[in-house]
């Protein structure tokens, strides 16, 4: 016999009743075993993929995608920007910036944070453990303390039901094989998404300490300081009313661990560039040494905030690009608020909004974007998105089948 399924489509009942089993036994497990089977079905299947890519890595990678001679797994999945984590892990940075022929910086460690290398320093040196194993395993560790404060943030608003569909696509997705590869993303996603988590709990000492540890992670956690102070200003507002009226309480207490929350975080988001310019005696050490990786793409240019996008816009698609990054412009704003996705709750969406607006500010669009953008993972649990079953499949086909075509043109060919 046959039926027709969610979505009017004619099945077999064998595969309608092995798909009401598969049903029955996810929603039976709690909700840590849940996340933790699609965490780890997750990295069986990029460990497939990097494994099939891993072959091709000496023909396909360009000669400055791993140093030295050895080629082998482990030194394939540190990688790219790996090679500065490990010279960061192993010698620190260098007291002096290097040049390139024309007397401008050329690209160095300075454009990459601490927290991840020393990280796998103390387990390095504590255990024995090369990096190219050490590294794999604080990603892939931090990349399940991320998928459970995912699940955590999202579920808190909109239920177990959306959580593990955001759950599914963080950790399953295209970019999900950079949870256990030698790169600081997963550390960043673990410390942002507590940080989130414990801001809507009000638990500013926490927010503090994972928001400073998140600031010499990667950049982008001034988007944390800032969203705490939207929400502080919102709640202050609230409790003194024209009115009269008190809507919320806010005491002066809070109101000073707020200020001394963001101050700090602020503070902690601001001092990379000042520690790199003291240490190589070199003004806008760092700045000049994140920009030596535009210049395959736009040329040497002098930094202006907000206009990153534009420039690369015009340079490879003209008018037509100006017009594209204005329409991104106006629809992400107007997709953030709507209903559904204002059902994430207020912290979420002042982040994505935050977040979105420092990448747009500052960073150029290129092959690094994607991973860039994997903080807006929360966005995958709004309810609209997988509202309908073609809606489900559809996500679920493009998170399964693209994977493998992005650790073929990012990972082989990147970097990422």
């Amino acid at each position: 016999m046959s039926r027709l399924d969610d979505a009017g489509v004619v099945v077999g009942a064998g595969t309608a009743s092995a798909r009401r089993r598969a049903i029955d036994l996810a929603t039976s497990l709690p909700a840590w075993a849940a996340v933790l089977l699609v965490w780890a079905g997750g990295r069986v299947l990029s460990t497939f993929w990097l494994l099939i890519a891993f072959p091709l890595a000496a023909r396909a990678m360009p000669e400055n995608g791993v140093w030295g001679d050895g080629h082998g797994f482990g030194a394939f999945l540190v990688a790219w920007d790996g090679q500065y984590y490990e010279q960061i892990s192993l010698h620190g940075y260098p007291d002096t910036l290097p040049l390139d022929a024309a007397g401008n910086v050329a690209q160095n460690a300075w454009a990459f944070l601490p927290a991840f290398p020393f990280a796998i320093r103390l387990l390095t040196i504590s255990t024995g453990l090369p990096f190219e194993v050490g590294a794999p395993i604080v990603a892939t560790v931090a990349g399940l303390v991320a998928t459970a404060l995912l699940y955590r943030l999202v579920r808190d608003r909109t239920g177990h039901a959306a959580a593990m569909w955001a759950v599914f696509f963080f950790a399953c997705g295209p970019l999900s094989f950079l949870l256990q590869v030698g790169y600081a993303e997963s550390t960043f996603l673990a410390l942002t998404f507590g940080a989130l988590l414990a801001l809507e709990r009000r638990r500013y000492g926490l927010v503090t300490v994972l928001g400073v540890v998140a600031a010499f992670t990667r950049p982008g956690a001034l988007a944390i300081p800032l969203v705490l102070g939207v929400v502080a200003l919102v709640r202050w507002i609230r409790a003194r009313r024209a009115d009269g009226r008190v809507l919320e309480t806010f005491p002066l207490r809070e109101q000073v661990r707020v200020v001394a929350a963001g101050l700090t975080m602020v503070a902690a988001g601001l001092a990379w560039p000042v520690i790199a310019s003291h240490v190589t005696g070199t003004p806008d050490a760092y700045l000049e040494t994140e920009m030596s990786w535009w210049v395959n793409f736009i040329g040497r240019v002098e930094f202006v905030p907000m206009t990153p996008w534009f420039l690369i816009a015009v340079r490879w698609l003209g008018v037509g690009g100006v017009l594209i990054v204005v329409f991104l412009l106006v629809a992400y704003p107007v997709w953030l608020l709507r209903r559904s996705t204002l059902r994430l709750g207020s912290t979420t969406v002042l982040y994505s909004a935050a977040y979105a607006l420092y990448i747009f500010a500052v960073s150029l669009p290129m092959a690094s974007t994607p991973r860039l953008l994997m903080p807006l993972a929360p966005l995958f649990g709004s309810p609209e998105l997988v509202a309908k079953p073609w809606m489900r499949r559809t996500f679920v086909t493009a998170a399964l089948a693209g994977q493998p075509v992005l650790v073929a043109v990012l990972w082989l060919l990147g970097p990422p």
